[in-house]
C-alpha cells in the first residue's frame, strides 16, 4: 500500500486499505525515515532489536518490564558460560552442583585460552565460539537499545512502519459510502502510535456524532508527537575532539532531528487538513450551517423589512399628521392676516373718521360763537377720542348754546384731568 521510499498514493484500492485495517500497525516495510547510516547508528548489523528479545510481535506495545524479564530470561541462555555449563551438565546426563557448574566454567574459559594460543586449532571449532559472542554482545547491544527509554523512543521512531499518507483525494461513490473511512482511517490509527496523549481519538464513521468529530479533528490538529529523529543526526558525539567540538555536533544534531520532525508533522498536519476537507460529515455540517446561516439571513432580512414597512408608515401617518397641522396652521395663519388686514382697515377708517371729527371740531372755533374758545376747543380736539369727539361736535354745533359751553367745560375737565 506504500513505496518503500515513503512516497503517498492518492487513495489506493479497496483490497489494500481493507489490509490496512486488519492490522494498521504491523508492517514488513522498514520506514521511510529507514536508512544505512541508521542501520549503522544502531550498531546491530542490521538485527531486529525486538526479536533479539523475542519481542518482535509486540514490539514497540512492549512494556519495561517484559524488556526486562526477556533480556534477564535470554542473557541466562545466550551467556557463553551459561552455555558452557549447559553443555557440560548435558554431557554428564545430570545437573552438577554450583561448585562443579563453576569448575566447568572455569575450565570452559582455560580451553578458550589455550585454544586462542593454539595455532593448530579447528577452525569449525573457534568459529562457533565466536558466533555465540557475537549473539550474546547483540541481546546486549538490543538491551542497551531497548532498555533505555530515550534510545528505543529513537528507535521506535524510525523501525518498521507504514509512513504511507494521502496527498489527495478524488470521492468515488461507487466504492460505497464508507470510502473515505477506508481511505483515511488506518492513516490516523497508523499515526495514533505517537501520540503523547492517550486515549487517541478515532475517525470513526458515518453514525459518530458530529461533536465527537470535532473533537477528533481539534486533537489532531493540536497533536503532540513523541517521535524523536535523533538517530537521524549527523554527527557522532564519541568523535568529538574536545568539549567546545561536542556541543556543537550536538547542537547540528537537534537541528537536524528538529527540522525532520517539523517536516513530519508538517505532512501529518496535510494529512488532517485534507482528511477535514473531504469528511463527508464534516461537509453535511457545513451544508447544514450554510442553511441555517442563510434561513437565519433570510429571517433577518423579513424582520428588517417589516420593521422598515412599519418604520415608513409610521412616517407617513407622521407626514399626513403634518401636513394636516400645516394646512390648520396656514388655514389659522391666513385668517389672522385677514383679521389683522380687517383691524387695520378698521384703525384707517378711524382714524380717518378721527381725523374728520377733529378738523371738524377745529372748524367750529372759526364761528363767531366759540372763537373765543379756539383753544379749548383745540385741545380738546387733539385729545378726545372719536366717539367723544363726535358727540361733543354734535352738542355744540347745535342751537343748544349753554348745553354746548357745558360739554366743552367737562370735555377740558376729562382732558385735564
Amino acid at each position: 500500500s506504500t513505496s518503500g521510499d515513503g512516497d503517498s498514493r492518492e487513495d489506493g484500492d479497496d483490497d489494500t486499505v481493507e489490509n490496512d485495517m486488519a492490522d494498521t500497525n504491523q508492517t514488513f516495510k522498514r520506514s521511510m525515515y529507514w536508512n544505512k547510516e541508521v542501520e549503522e547508528r544502531v550498531g546491530l548489523a542490521g538485527a531486529d532489536p525486538y526479536g533479539l528479545l523475542e519481542l518482535d510481535e509486540k514490539r514497540w506495545r512492549a512494556s519495561a518490564e517484559e524488556l526486562r524479564k526477556a533480556y534477564r530470561r535470554l542473557v541466562l541462555t545466550h551467556h557463553p558460560d551459561k552455555k558452557a555449563a549447559a553443555g557440560a551438565v548435558a554431557a554428564n546426563g545430570k545437573k552438577d552442583s554450583p561448585r562443579k557448574e563453576n569448575e566447568a566454567k572455569n575450565k570452559v574459559k582455560d580451553e578458550k585460552s589455550a585454544k586462542k594460543d593454539d595455532i593448530d586449532t579447528d577452525d569449525t571449532d573457534i568459529d562457533s565460539e565466536d558466533e555465540e559472542d557475537s549473539e550474546f554482545k547483540l541481546l546486549t547491544r538490543a538491551w542497551e537499545l531497548l532498555g533505555n527509554a530515550e534510545t528505543r523512543r529513537a528507535y521506535d521512531s524510525v523501525d518498521y512502519f507504514n509512513d504511507n499518507m494521502p496527498q489527495s483525494f478524488r470521492p468515488k461513490p461507487e466504492r460505497g459510502p464508507d470510502h473515505f473511512y477506508r481511505v483515511f482511517g488506518p492513516v490516523f490509527r497508523r499515526q495514533a502510535k505517537f501520540s503523547v496523549e492517550t486515549p487517541v481519538p478515532q475517525l470513526g464513521d458515518s453514525d459518530t456524532p458530529y461533536d465527537e468529530v470535532v473533537k477528533f479533528y481539534r486533537f489532531w490538529q493540536n497533536f503532540s508527537s513523541w517521535r524523536d529523529f535523533s538517530l537521524m543526526a549527523e554527527h557522532d558525539l564519541t568523535q568529538a575532539e574536545d568539549r567546545e567540538h561536542r556541543r556543537w555536533m550536538t547542537r547540528m544534531n537537534k537541528n537536524t532531528s528538529s527540522r525532520v520532525k517539523k517536516d513530519e508533522m508538517g505532512r501529518l498536519q496535510s494529512l488532517v487538513a485534507l482528511a477535514y476537507e473531504h469528511d463527508p460529515r464534516v461537509q453535511k455540517a457545513r451544508e447544514e450551517a450554510a442553511a441555517e446561516k442563510a434561513r437565519v439571513k433570510a429571517a433577518r432580512e423579513a424582520a428588517i423589512q417589516a420593521e422598515k414597512d412599519q418604520r415608513n408608515a409610521v412616517q407617513e401617518a407622521a407626514l399626513a399628521a403634518q401636513r394636516q397641522a400645516d394646512a390648520a396652521a396656514d388655514a389659522e395663519k391666513q385668517a389672522k392676516a385677514e383679521e389683522r388686514a380687517a383691524s387695520k382697515r378698521d384703525k384707517e377708517k378711524a382714524r380717518s373718521a378721527l381725523k374728520k371729527a377733529r378738523k371738524e371740531m377745529r372748524a367750529l372755533a372759526s364761528e363767531a360763537h366759540w372763537s373765543s374758545r379756539a383753544a379749548d376747543i383745540e385741545l380738546v380736539a387733539a385729545a378726545l377720542s372719536l366717539e367723544r369727539l363726535t358727540e361733543l361736535q354734535a352738542t355744540m354745533a347745535a342751537d343748544d348754546k349753554q348745553a354746548a359751553d357745558a360739554a366743552l367745560a367737562d370735555a377740558l375737565k376729562a382732558v385735564m384731568a
